[in-house]
């Protein structure tokens, strides 16, 4: 596995246009680089509907497909397509297995921190300070989510591909970094693009120069 940490994004706010501009951005020269065969996982639906429409426009040359709540199609026409990008948010962190050549490029847009709620606003009163209770709570928990959000792209044991982390709150001498390398599989790290490329094209060349064409070229062949 080789984990991509992007240096380009800046701070996740999905209220920034600059920053949802980013990511789709950054998510875009990934697919390339991957040829397709990829899936985006989101904190948010928002954030996740904002980048599947700047991609859709950019035209990549892949079918895009969205995993909107409770839909499970979306998955099926994904594994179907041989080469399709899967935007997801919620389930796919935890339970979707996608083994295989369907799945060579995993991009973590967001670190998954839970959302406040009443629950946790009450959990925080019982720590004497917000730093004790996220390094308790919060981090641990964002580290399991983690962990389950990486396991979609490595399977079984013949698994490989990229996991891309667009969180600049990962990148060097981010905060988190050292406790996000330490929680995941021994793998190689590296912030340049050109690595991403190359480590797909070695290890899984046959997707590249066997995967079927865009999904408008294969409709036109048998109109």
């Amino acid at each position: 596995v080789l984990l991509y940490i992007s240096e380009t994004v800046p701070f996740p706010d999905s209220q920034d246009n600059e920053y949802i501009a980013a990511v789709a951005e950054e998510a875009g020269r990934l697919i390339q680089a991957s040829h397709g065969h990829a899936a985006l996982l989101f904190t948010s639906y928002k954030a996740m509907d904002q980048v599947f429409t700047l991609l859709e426009r950019q035209n990549l040359g892949f079918p895009l497909f969205r995993l909107d709540r409770g839909g499970i199609n979306a998955i099926a026409r994904f594994r179907k397509s041989g080469n399709g990008v899967l935007f997801a948010s919620g389930a796919l962190w935890e339970g979707i297995d996608l083994p295989g050549d369907v799945l060579s490029l995993l991009t973590i847009v967001k670190l998954p921190f839970a959302v406040p709620d009443p629950v946790s606003e009450y959990e925080q009163t019982l720590y004497s300070s917000m730093e004790k209770y996220k390094n308790s709570v919060l981090v641990p928990e964002m580290i399991i989510k983690l962990k389950q959000g990486f396991g979609r792209l490595i399977r079984r044991e013949t698994d490989t591909g990229v996991v891309a982390v667009l969180d600049c709150r990962v990148r060097r001498d981010g905060p988190y970094r050292t406790r996000v390398l330490r929680a995941l599989p021994d793998c190689r790290v590296t912030s340049r693009l050109e690595d991403v490329k190359t480590f797909i094209q070695s290890k899984k060349g046959r997707i590249t120069s066997c995967s079927p064409a865009p999904f408008w070229e294969r409709r036109a062949e048998h109109v």
